[in-house]
């Protein structure tokens, strides 16, 4: 019995030692950073950004990979099943994280089979219109859409970006019908060339549409104006008070990933998110860093998934 308790210590001397050895040269070769969505949306716009100051921190490659799909559930899917070590990393979404109930079937358990090592950082949408619409406030929005069938784009059902617009719709009596695409680029396409009027897109990607006059800007979803946009209005304070949305973005392994990995991981992000290396990118994109503990973050998805949880149930959306 004594031999087995002294064996048994040796064994998990040995296994603590070998974790935190994985650790320390971790990372040891290149990284890959799945952005379940299409280039050249806002997670993608994320993930490359602290890809690349991730790959200047270790010195290693964080290569970034596009698999869209499902709501982000392909890409999320594919990392969800990857080895536990801390090699293959997603950028995780509201979608992906807190409304996942919306598909019934997938092959994963989001909440069981993913971690979230940081949340990059909040931000609103950018209520947009296609520039030729007489529309000017979201009240004027709210009276056309009652007059005219109005169509709304978004990067795919259940996304950001849908939810932040079926919730408006909630909101303002209005019915303005859903329009779901492959990703916000092709819809921001379709915007401007009119085939759809209106979109309540992510604030990194929409504000140079609006700053160009490429679509006109109505309102931010947040409690308060945004910094990028101070003369935008919020869509409360142009007379709908009890609505609000903000998104957010995190980077998430596998479960089972050590937690030294995890957690050197957490320390990392954290502080690149808040270096001032970003600060004036963040100011431009709209986006307030977060960063946090592993515990930070799963409470935070937790209390996120029973508010988006709620909201799906008394919107009856669904992904059919």
């Amino acid at each position: 019995m004594k031999m087995h308790a002294i064996v048994f210590g040796m064994l998990a001397v040995a296994l603590a030692s070998s974790t935190a050895a994985g650790a320390e040269s971790y990372p040891s070769h290149q990284v890959r950073v799945v952005v379940p969505y299409t280039a050249g949306g806002s997670a993608d716009l994320l993930g490359r950004i602290v890809a690349q100051k991730l790959s200047e921190k270790y010195k290693q490659a964080f290569v970034v990979e596009n698999r869209p799909g499902a709501g982000g559930h392909i890409g999320a899917d594919f990392v969800a099943k990857a080895a536990p070590d801390g090699y293959t990393l997603v950028v995780g979404t509201i979608p992906i994280h807190s409304a996942y109930k919306l598909y019934p079937k997938l092959g994963y358990d989001p909440a069981k089979d993913l971690v979230a090592v940081s949340i990059i950082g909040e931000f609103p949408s950018l209520l947009i219109v296609n520039r030729d619409l007489p529309v000017k406030t979201v009240q004027d929005l709210v009276a056309l859409s009652k007059k005219h069938p109005l169509f709304y784009g978004s990067a795919g059902v259940g996304s950001a970006t849908h939810l932040g617009a079926a919730l408006f719709n909630q909101v303002a009596g209005t019915t303005m019908q859903h329009v779901p695409y492959r990703g916000s680029s092709a819809a921001a396409t379709d915007l401007m060339a009119g085939q759809i009027q209106v979109m309540f897109e992510n604030l990194p990607t929409a504000v140079p549409l609006a700053q160009t006059g490429r679509a006109r800007a109505i309102a931010v979803t947040s409690k308060e104006r945004s910094p990028s946009l101070p003369d935008v209005p919020t869509v409360a304070e142009s007379g709908e008070p009890d609505y609000s949305f903000t998104a957010w973005y995190t980077i998430a392994a596998p479960a089972g990933t050590p937690p030294a990995i995890t957690q050197q991981l957490s320390r990392d992000i954290d502080q690149i998110v808040h270096s001032d290396a970003l600060k004036a990118k963040w100011a431009e994109m709209g986006v307030t860093p977060v960063g946090g503990t592993v515990a930070d973050n799963t409470a935070y998805i937790a209390r996120q998934t029973e508010l988006w949880t709620r909201i799906i149930q008394k919107l009856h959306i669904t992904a059919e």
